[in-house]
């Protein structure tokens, strides 16, 4: 799978303060409703999200240059050992600036059973004091991170299981908790490897963890998430597909993606009251 930094996308939006907390702050003070839950499983999402692309990444690499030991760049490959143990450390160094404008520094050391396109093949990832710099604060993340290739599917795409395991992040304010279990489905763009830009995934799958405070909540993809890169918007989006933030004794969010338009709106309910976002 190619760009995967739509997946952020995808997730991270539902909740992002100065676009939608003000109508779920002012809620809050009224219903004493907690949205903390929510913010904090997309900051994981967006999170995890961008450590599967630059895993995916890095495995292609690998794939495409399997004779060297080193790829220089942000981040830096060393590559070791032999198929079907074969050991690639991301290497991020104290620093560097990547291509999606996040800074990160430390190590994911990453280990594959074979090439990151073939069927069965297992991408197991471990994070090795690893940092990502979000608006001038640094996160450590710690976890494992597990993609399977699972071959094709009834309607022959190719399909990804791609697992988060006894993650947390922890910053400034606190530590969030987290795992996720997705499946990505790659339904169109496959047969033009090297082009990002006609690809179209379906996400489903669910995550659960808890927030800053210890409250615990799951996040659940009702209706597959489709995600596709936009030339009218130059963008790749969320375009259509439903999810459910539930938090323990608080009313369950509902974020709608709309009906397939390249366009930036999502419709999210609360207690019966349908919100009208545009995330630009």
């Amino acid at each position: 799978m190619k760009t995967i930094k739509l997946i952020a996308l995808c997730l991270s939006v539902i909740i992002i303060e100065g676009v939608f907390f003000p109508s779920c702050k002012k809620k809050e003070t009224t219903n004493k409703y907690s949205y903390r839950s929510a913010q904090d499983n997309a900051t994981a999402e967006a999170i995890f999200s961008r450590s599967y692309n630059q895993i995916s990444k890095a495995s292609r690499q690998v794939g495409s240059k399997s004779s060297d030991t080193t790829i220089a760049g942000c981040p830096t490959l060393y590559i070791s050992g032999t198929w079907p143990q074969l050991h690639l450390d991301i290497d991020f160094g104290t620093g560097c600036l990547g291509d999606d404008g996040i800074t990160r520094r430390g190590q994911i050391n990453t280990i594959l059973t074979g090439l990151y396109v073939d069927s069965n093949s297992v991408v197991t990832s471990t994070f090795n004091n690893y940092y990502e710099t979000i608006n001038g604060v640094d996160h450590k993340i710690q976890g494992t991170q597990i993609i399977k290739n699972l071959g094709h599917n009834q309607a022959g795409h190719p399909y990804f299981s791609v697992d988060v395991q006894n993650a947390s992040i922890t910053f400034a304010e606190g530590t969030i908790n987290y795992t996720s279990q997705r499946q990505n489905e790659w339904i169109s763009g496959y047969n033009t490897y090297m082009n990002p830009f006609d690809d179209e995934y379906n996400v489903t799958g669910t995550a659960n963890g808890t927030d800053i405070s210890g409250a615990a909540f799951t996040c659940t993809i009702t209706s597959p998430l489709l995600c596709k890169f936009c030339t009218s918007i130059y963008s790749w989006i969320v375009a259509s597909g439903k999810l459910d933030i539930e938090n323990p004794g608080y009313p369950t969010i509902t974020v709608d993606y709309g009906d397939g338009s390249c366009d930036w709106t999502i419709y999210v309910t609360i207690n019966g009251t349908t919100y009208t976002i545009v995330y630009v």
